[in-house]
């Protein structure tokens, strides 16, 4: 009866804005043109032919987000979650579930920040209120981007100093002993812009050992050398220690302990990263003949982490170290031939990195794993006919695995596996600001390094060691987009994609205590679908000088097939995703109320969907905020109805019919303040 229900509220909403949209054939007036690189080149939204959304810098502030999962919760075909730590936040496009961090490439100014391991994109080193906007491109990006880019791809573009020196100062206290102060200086002289930002962050957490305690420092400093030549670089710091208070199963310890219990109330994890970047953007010219526009960077980040927890009764300690280097070159032609468009881009990606893992207590490993990736890549697009526009590219990467083992056995493997893969597609603008696409593109993604090892647990110490006869992912995607603007009082996007996968790499359950497997063949097939309204541009509400609607809604089916799960629903996907948002603005304040509903789906770990699903949840989460010119005061109300639920659950490995849950905090608040001058 839900699902109806939301489907009607879905389509009454649609009908709504179509019937608006209709009032006023001469009401259009100039659209926002946003600049945007979901092709590794600039284009203005409305031009992609992509799922894209942009978050600009005005919406990341007015969300008040902590983090940059906050700030893509309530986007169309994303799913956020966590299991019960901010450190843990997971994002997930077109039902990737847990092996999401490894199919989701995210990148900071065109930095790749996916780790080698499957330890996921840490979302806690980029501190929020430093970015000027994100980009989500959902589908696949391999011909692009290559390795990881199978779901989808989210660029964080950070902010760069503008304008006389000026600055801000923030502070916020909130539920569980939460506290943040931060700072941010920018400014530009002349040729040369710089931008400093530093942040504290200190919470006990909604359960016993989920606290948290986060610092972050980043600068950037650009010279505009000449109109043809601008240098950049860049660097941060970031350092956290956090517990890792597990899950609680529903046969006993969550009556035991509680929601906000734990039954690991000892294990904990701390993580250090520092990264500088250089960039290099030309315009060489060559007897009055343009080039195009051409762009270097290097960059390095270096990464420690150590985890100590008990498995089965047995201390282990884990300390890891990953040094990346990575050298990115392209370069970009868009221009207009016979008054048609063409864009070109083209480039190499090239990555050399080493991870080192060292265990102690009861673990054993002693190993380091090298990985050098190279890429070639070419995109274009052309205007064959007016509006019509043809696009293709294609990619070849190539990885060489190098694997040291000392401990618990002796071993030196290499493996050099090679993807060439291509993608093409249609664009037709039939309307102003509007457009029809077709795209189809190959996929792949290799092996992270952990995933071709396996540690050996106590008490049996069995299935240790390297497992080199795994294959790589491969795969395609097919997607077809609308995007109507509609006399720019709405616009609406709606993507229908379908994902074919070959030997997907996953972690079987069924193994103990689970190995990293392929699935000879897997499924996704699901439609997006977004609606944003200006109202004000229908409604008459002299008081107001801002009110805006969102809605959108999500389906996705992920299946196995074949197999021994053929049939099944992949877990932790659910089938229906539900946000709708309305914010207003009158005089110098702000408020806005955001809900968000996630369906039914399968626990971690159950792939023979043995188990009932996990119940859905709805949520809702309001904000009100007043400011001036140098001070603003704002305050929020996070899961206002109090709604009792769990992002993550887990099923128990092996024959076990335990669930395990990782309570959501319930009703909590925050309250802030911001000087600026």
């Amino acid at each position: 009866m839900r699902r109806i229900s939301f489907s009607i509220i879905m389509i009454a909403v649609l009908s709504v804005s179509f019937v608006y949209a209709d009032t006023d054939e001469n009401s259009d007036v100039e659209l926002e043109k946003i600049v945007v690189t979901p092709t590794r080149m600039e284009q203005y939204d409305y031009d992609t032919t992509s799922n894209v959304t942009v978050i600009g810098s005005k919406e990341i502030k007015s969300s008040h987000a902590k983090n940059i999962p906050e700030v893509l919760i309530e986007k169309a075909g994303l799913n956020v979650y966590n299991n019960s730590s901010d450190k843990t936040n997971r994002v997930d496009i077109r039902g990737f579930a847990d092996t999401s961090i490894t199919n989701i490439l995210v990148l900071i100014d065109g930095r790749k920040i996916n780790p080698v391991d499957t330890s996921g994109p840490d979302w806690l080193q980029i501190p929020v209120e430093s970015i000027e906007r994100i980009e989500v491109v959902r589908g696949a990006g391999s011909v692009l981007y290559g390795d990881n880019a199978v779901g989808g791809v989210i660029n964080i573009i950070t902010k760069k100093g503008a304008g006389r020196f000026s600055g801000r100062v923030g502070t916020m206290l909130g539920s569980y002993n939460t506290r943040q102060d931060d700072m941010e200086i920018q400014g530009r002289e002349k040729k040369v812009s710089y931008y400093f930002y530093s942040k504290y962050y200190d919470t006990e957490g909604y359960r016993v050992n989920s606290s948290l305690l986060a610092r972050d420092a980043n600068a950037r400093v650009d010279l505009d050398a000449t109109d043809l030549l601008s240098l950049g670089i860049s660097g941060g710091w970031h350092k956290d220690d956090y517990g890792m208070p597990g899950g609680l199963d529903d046969q006993g310890k969550l009556d035991q302990y509680g929601r906000r219990g734990s039954a690991m109330a000892s294990d904990y994890a701390l993580t250090k990263d520092r990264y500088v970047k250089l960039s290099v953007d030309a315009k060489p010219q060559f007897h009055d003949a343009d080039l195009g526009k051409f762009t270097i960077d290097y960059s390095y980040k270096n990464r420690d982490a150590f985890s100590w927890f008990y498995y089965d009764g047995f201390p282990m300690g884990t300390s890891y170290a990953i040094d990346t280097r990575g050298v990115t070159v392209k370069d970009v032609y868009d221009k207009d031939i016979d008054g048609r468009k063409l864009n070109i881009v083209t480039g190499i990606d090239y990555y050399d990195i080493k991870h080192t893992i060292r265990g102690s207590e009861w673990n054993t490993d002693d190993l380091s794993i090298y990985k050098e990736e190279l890429g070639f890549y070419n995109y274009s697009e052309y205007e064959v006919f007016k509006n019509l526009f043809l696009n293709g590219g294609a990619r070849y990467q190539r990885a060489r695995y190098r694997f040291d083992q000392k401990s618990p056995s002796v071993a030196y493997v290499t493996s050099t596996p090679s993807e060439t893969i291509f993608g093409g597609g249609m664009k037709y603008e039939y309307a102003k600001d509007s457009n029809v696409y077709l795209d189809v593109q190959e996929t792949f993604r290799f092996l992270a390094t952990d995933e071709w090892y396996s540690t050996a647990l106590p008490p049996t110490f069995t299935a240790a060691g390297l497992n080199t006869n795994l294959k790589q992912q491969t795969g395609i995607q097919y997607e077809f987009g609308i995007k109507h603007n509609f006399h720019n009082i709405s616009t609406l996007n709606a993507t229908p994609y379908w994902i074919d996968i070959d030997n997907e790499i996953y972690v079987n359950p069924t193994a103990y205590p689970g190995n990293t497997e392929n699935y000879p063949k897997t499924r996704r097939k699901g439609i997006e679908l977004g609606l944003k309204t200006d109202l004000l541009k229908v409604i008459d509400a002299y008081f107001l000088n801002k009110l805006e609607f969102f809605t959108n809604y999500t389906y996705v089916e992920p299946k196995f097939r074949g197999g021994a799960y053929n049939g099944k629903d992949m877990p932790m996907v659910p089938r229906q995703q539900y946000n709708s948002g309305l914010s207003a603005g009158f005089k110098n304040y702000d408020i806005s109320l955001v809900s968000r509903f996630i369906g039914e789906r399968y626990a971690i770990n159950d792939t023979n969907n043995e188990l009932s699903k996990v119940k859905s949840y709805i949520t809702a989460d309001g904000r009100l905020s007043y400011k001036n010119n140098f001070l603003e005061i704002y305050t929020g109300v996070n899961n206002i109805f109090n709604e009792k639920y769990s992002e993550y659950v887990a099923k128990q490995t092996g024959a076990s019919t335990k669930k395990v849950y990782y309570s959501a905090p319930e009703r909590n608040f925050e309250l802030g303040a911001i000087y600026k001058w």
